[in-house]
């Protein structure tokens, strides 16, 4: 069960980012939203490297904590300065 929050827990990463990104009330607060945008990557990279050395195949949980920072990290504004 741990293991498959884990492979979830981009979502909520990728939530708070995007209501960061539209709060957007100071200059600050977008450098704040890809942090915790990229914060959202350590549980995939981590449970991608615990079934690397366990020989095990990742499964669905891999395709949808990875695709959901690849596809929806880029439609977040870039942060310019």
């Amino acid at each position: 069960m741990i293991e498959r929050n884990l492979w979830a827990a981009p979502a909520l990463f990728v939530f708070v980012a995007w209501v960061l990104f539209k709060a957007d009330s100071s200059p600050v607060m977008p450098k704040i939203a890809w942090i915790v945008y990229a914060v959202g990557w350590v549980p995939v990279l981590g449970m991608l490297g615990r079934t690397a050395v366990q020989r095990r195949n990742p499964g669905i949980g891999a395709v949808f904590g990875c695709g959901i920072l690849l596809f929806l990290g880029p439609l977040f504004p870039p942060t310019l300065g």
